[in-house]
């Protein structure tokens, strides 16, 4: 695939896939408002719980997407259609007991619920509600194969497209239920039949796209041993990343209770959605970067690395000024109306912390998906995993929702943030990982000086309605952007950026 086509694709997906957050982000701040006010507090607590627990069954996929994206790179680049097909039907077979599986697990999990859900009153038809996001789940694994085949194209905003109208007519679809019947049920019922809507869309857009992939091929039976040698390694990596980053509702739950869950469950709304649109970026490049894997040398690697490092650098110093200054004023007068939501300033720094590091780490993720370095990491997850369970129990007694949280940024830190980039530095760029840190100590500094100038800046304006929240938005980024500019305006990443930027212009 050539360098323009790489660059046109990814574009595309970038712009479909901003244009399908902003509207799906728009609708889930009023459905989130209407949903407390209708439904309560306390449902949104389930609702965020009973979609962790899931997640966490998601587990039985053993990592198989992101294994199957990777196995496909190699078969795109080279037109080979026969593997493609054969990879397709192998797939196919291996969701569907996939989905089998998630569905047994699920069920044995009903008797145990008792255990994890702890209200102030009794919740009614409880595991109904767990049954019904039990079967969203089993939906998404069904027909979802074809997909693969449009994602690893780098044609992500194809599938953005559907996604676009599915959540548009989900959302309002649940706006009006929560208004006129205030029903639960019905509520997350519309979940089940949207999801499996969206995956018989895509995978009927990939068999007109792909026609070729109807053919019935098989894999050869090394083919097949090395894509389980792959499962493995992402089976390992994926446990240990879902107890790292999808067991704090459980935890915040079982040892505070589950109303608790639903104030956790107002910031992730903003964090998930602020992090989405950096998510959709990144993801965007992915394809784009198996293909580059493929074809490029260790110098164009390296160089696309280091600015998709500074637009991480950027829009990580941006979110965390603006959210630290921002964010519990929207939450109480543009969104919520009320504090009585709100966490103590020691949980609101946790979250953000976790959150920089959520930003500040997306081209090390998106190399590693390409990369296939997850083989690699496998064990230095699992410690990660293993230590944040137990910082969580132990910060989580002392400290409440605050230490749950905190205890993931510090498992984090002492794990993978150092031991990745070491690898992907030697194994793919032939340089050496100090650069690295030295690259994100000085982001740190840089994100600093931008907190305290904005400070002296802002501190002096109160916000009593969107406009004035939107001046205080604005000064915010203003000074981020300054400050951005003066530390990287002579590097050859943004050099890099500025030139591809102008001929798109002049374009």
């Amino acid at each position: 695939m050539s360098k323009d086509n790489r660059t046109s694709n990814s574009l595309k997906n970038i712009k479909i896939g901003i244009t399908n957050k902003l509207i799906t982000m728009i609708l889930s701040f009023v459905s989130r408002r209407l949903f407390i006010q209708y439904i309560g507090i306390e449902y949104l607590g389930i609702n965020g719980l009973f979609a962790e627990i899931l997640g966490v069954l998601s587990l039985a996929d053993l990592g198989f997407g992101t294994a199957m994206t990777y196995s496909f790179y190699g078969p795109i680049a080279k037109n080979d259609t026969r593997k493609i097909s054969a990879l397709l039907r192998y797939y196919k077979t291996v969701y569907n007991v996939i989905a089998a599986a998630v569905a047994v697990l699920g069920l044995s999990l009903v008797p145990f619920l008792k255990y994890i859900v702890k209200t102030k009153s009794d919740i009614p038809y409880l595991e109904l509600y767990y049954i019904v996001f039990l079967a969203d789940i089993v939906v998404s694994y069904l027909y979802v194969y074809k997909s693969t085949i449009i994602y690893a194209s780098q044609k992500q905003y194809i599938v953005s497209q559907y996604q676009i109208y599915i959540s548009l007519s989900k959302t309002l679809i649940q706006l009006i239920i929560v208004m006129l019947t205030q029903n639960y049920l019905l509520y997350i019922l519309v979940g089940v039949f949207t999801t499996l809507a969206n995956n018989l869309l895509v995978s009927y857009k990939a068999s007109q796209l792909y026609p070729e992939i109807k053919e019935k091929y098989e894999l050869e039976s090394a083919e097949k041993k090395n894509i389980f040698n792959n499962l493995g390694s992402m089976f390992l990596y994926k446990l240990s990343g879902t107890l790292l980053n999808s067991t704090d509702n459980t935890l915040i739950s079982t040892l505070c209770g589950t109303v608790f869950v639903g104030y956790y469950a107002n910031y992730k709304t903003i964090t998930t959605n602020v992090n989405a649109f950096v998510t959709i970026i990144f993801s965007s490049l992915t394809a784009s970067i198996g293909n580059l894997i493929v074809t490029a040398d260790e110098k164009n690697r390296y160089k696309i690395f280091k600015t998709m490092q500074m637009v991480s650098f950027f829009m990580a110093t941006l979110s965390i000024v603006c959210m630290y200054h921002l964010l519990h004023e929207f939450m109480v007068v543009i969104w919520l109306g009320t504090d009585k939501y709100l966490f103590d300033k020691f949980t609101f720094m946790s979250i953000l912390l976790n959150f920089y590091l959520a930003i500040t780490l997306q081209p090390l993720w998106s190399y590693r998906e390409a990369t296939g370095l997850y083989r690699k990491t496998r064990y230095i997850m699992v410690a990660a995993a293993i230590i944040n369970l137990i910082l969580s129990v132990i910060l989580g007694l002392k400290f409440g929702v605050g230490g749950i949280i905190l205890a993931s940024f510090i498992a984090k830190i002492v794990t993978y943030v150092w031991y990745e980039p070491k690898l992907l530095f030697s194994g793919y760029f032939n340089q050496r990982a100090l650069y690295y840190f030295i690259d994100q100590a000085g982001n740190v500094v840089v994100l600093a000086i931008s907190l305290a100038i904005s400070y002296f800046c802002v501190r002096g304006i109160v916000v009593t309605g969107v406009i004035s929240w939107c001046i205080k938005a604005a000064i915010c980024t203003v000074i981020v952007c300054i400050v951005f500019f003066v530390r990287y305006f002579k590097t050859e990443e943004f050099k890099y950026i500025a030139d591809k930027f102008m001929k798109r212009i002049s374009r």
